[in-house]
């Protein structure tokens, strides 16, 4: 049996939200995360920032993962849902992966990774800047170029923190598929990189708590810095549709590319790594209501 989303049916996308993210290449939820989830997905966080996991991948290098010894910086970890119980709860969250699923055509979705980032209050200058990027920039591995992301901030956000910022309709335009530039803290980097596309519509989701954004793999975001004298934490689901699985993918040298999730999920028929590994990368949507979720921790 599928889970069925009962009264919740009213809070997924409707016909009009869907034409608005496939012109925009953005969403933005009503409230859709229940407090007692947000709760124990700080309480995950401040377990897996002191040091403690609920399950070691075998993989320890490759992707970002801040330690104590890094200090007050902006901190960024990938794959937390695979080591966090919390985490793990919420990018299993029924309604998330509905969403997801419905926004990007509703062919099914799976897990494909997640990045959690803290931003300590009013570092000097730009040290909590995340620059512009696309997150399909990243994923060259990926045959599929519709995955998408969800961003759910643990706290209200406004606009002095540093919120996630979008650049309108930017999914549509030619030249950024090596936009791999998150660590830039020039926000400017991007008008001079673009002049044609001036002047561009910067939307920042300014969300309160419980509310999501969802946007294009294909989107340019970034965020500025918090300014607001409290910390700003928020975690991102990334979703891959069903259909998504590897590709061979080279760079400008002809080296193929390598992404550290291909060293945790087991080789398809053809040698090459499974993006559809439960273990790794489980169901999402539609999902059995039956069903212990793949990768549980």
């Amino acid at each position: 049996m599928l889970i069925d989303l009962g009264d919740t049916q009213a809070l997924l996308p409707s016909e009009e939200d869907v034409a608005f993210y496939r012109a925009h290449g953005w969403y933005r939820s009503p409230v859709i995360i229940p407090e007692d989830l947000i709760e124990e997905a700080i309480r995950g966080m401040h377990r897996h920032f002191a040091g403690e996991r609920d399950r070691r991948l075998p993989s320890t290098s490759g992707y970002s993962d801040w330690r104590q010894p890094d200090g007050n910086v902006l901190r960024n970890a990938e794959v937390v849902a695979l080591q966090n119980k919390a985490l793990h709860r919420l990018m299993m969250y029924p309604l998330l992966a509905a969403t997801a699923d419905r926004l990007s055509g509703g062919h099914g979705v799976r897990y494909f990774a997640d990045t959690l980032v803290y931003k300590p209050a009013s570092l000097p200058g730009e040290e909590t800047v995340v620059g512009w990027h696309t997150d399909l920039a990243y994923w060259g591995t990926c045959s599929s170029d519709n995955l998408l992301t969800a961003w759910i901030p643990f706290q209200d956000c406004s606009e002095a923190m540093g919120p996630l910022l979008y650049v309108d309709c930017s999914h549509r335009w030619p030249g950024t598929a090596d936009l791999r530039t998150f660590r830039c803290k020039d926000l400017q980097e991007l008008e001079r990189r673009f002049p044609e596309h001036q002047p561009m519509q910067h939307v920042p989701m300014t969300l309160r708590r419980g509310q999501v954004s969802f946007h294009h793999c294909r989107l340019v975001h970034g965020s500025g810095p918090n300014m607001s004298g409290q910390a700003r934490a928020a975690f991102a689901v990334h979703f891959q549709e069903a259909t998504n699985c590897y590709r061979v993918h080279r760079n400008a040298s002809g080296v193929p590319w390598h992404i550290f999730l291909d060293d945790l999920a087991r080789k398809d028929a053809r040698g090459f790594p499974d993006y559809s590994d439960p273990a790794v990368f489980p169901r999402l949507w539609p999902r059995q209501a039956s069903s212990q979720a793949g990768g549980e921790v």
